[in-house]
């Protein structure tokens, strides 16, 4: 992953920022919404089966009823199981890392055409059950697009050697370069390369005119640093002489954004993000009174 390192600050906490939110929000028509899901709408290391807060659906619930807002929820699962977990009309939908898209009440849609790689992930996904079954709390999935490995139920001292393994195979069964290494705390992932989460994002608001329209991106991990680069690119925010850039001493305090990175972390650190929050209970605090304020401008 490649983003602007230049324009990398450290953001300030929504509190600090209401007067910038409640502009940005009244500036606009049409917002876009695009919410991660672990690690932001729910805490990180959450099994797939448990069910998010009722607060969480609740939220996300009313804002899907705004008809000016455009509400997407991304994920490195697949849409279906997405879709599964949440059990909301009216949400969109961008799965696997940015593979799937589903706007809402439409049909999942895959941008990028897999061809022959599929039979390069399957080999990888039998490879890897092969090659890390000696190794006990190891889990291997093929998601169609990626093939991830989760070491969070290993003993400490095995997850080295689970990931440098992992990291073998992909390097000799890829002949070709076309899957990249994507490292978490509770794993590792083979992706196929060229196209990202900021990539839906792009293709999701290609059609959609700055203008009059606000994109708002919500993201805890390295990932979502490609989402909010999109964001910033698509409202031309991310160009070098921005006026969100954070202690930019000739900003213009009534300008309008026309996008919002919020990054969710429990201290600030550099990031393309303009405002941060402390985790997942911040976040339904953000959505609440986005909610209420879009109700009433909307």
């Amino acid at each position: 992953m490649v983003v602007d390192s230049a324009n990398l600050t450290y953001p300030r906490h929504v509190t600090e920022e209401v007067d910038l939110l409640s502009r940005a929000l009244g500036g606009a028509y049409r917002i876009f919404l695009f919410a991660d899901y672990g690690g932001t709408l729910v805490p990180n290391g959450t099994e797939s089966d448990v069910a998010p807060p009722s607060l969480l659906l609740s939220r996300l619930e009313k804002l899907a009823g705004v008809d000016s807002v455009s509400l997407f929820v991304m994920s490195g699962k697949t849409v279906d199981d997405l879709d599964a977990s949440l059990g909301l009309d009216g949400v969109g939908l961008i799965g696997q890392g940015g593979y799937e898209i589903r706007k809402p009440g439409g049909e999942t849609v895959c941008p990028v055409n897999v061809g022959s790689a599929r039979r390069l992930l399957h080999r990888l996904e039998l490879e890897a059950h092969g090659t890390l079954s000696e190794y006990p709390g190891v889990r291997v999935d093929n998601k169609g697009f990626a093939v991830s490995v989760r070491h969070a139920a290993c003993d400490r001292p095995l997850v080295g050697l689970v990931t440098r393994s992992f990291s073998g195979l992909v390097r000799s069964l890829d002949e070709h370069h076309q899957l990249e290494l994507l490292y978490r705390d509770d794993g590792v992932e083979a992706r196929l390369g060229g196209w990202r989460k900021g990539d839906a994002l792009r293709h999701i608001l290609r059609d959609a005119d700055p203008e009059d329209s606000l994109a708002i991106c919500i993201g805890d991990d390295v990932t979502d640093e490609e989402a909010f680069e999109a964001v910033l690119e698509w409202s031309d925010d991310g160009a070098e002489d921005s006026i969100w850039m954070i202690g930019d001493p000739d900003s213009d305090e009534d300008a309008v954004p026309t996008a919002l990175p919020i990054l969710v972390s429990p201290t600030p650190r550099p990031t393309l993000a303009t405002l941060f929050v402390r985790g997942p209970h911040e976040v339904y605090e953000f959505l609440s009174s986005m909610s209420a304020v879009a109700t009433a401008l909307l």
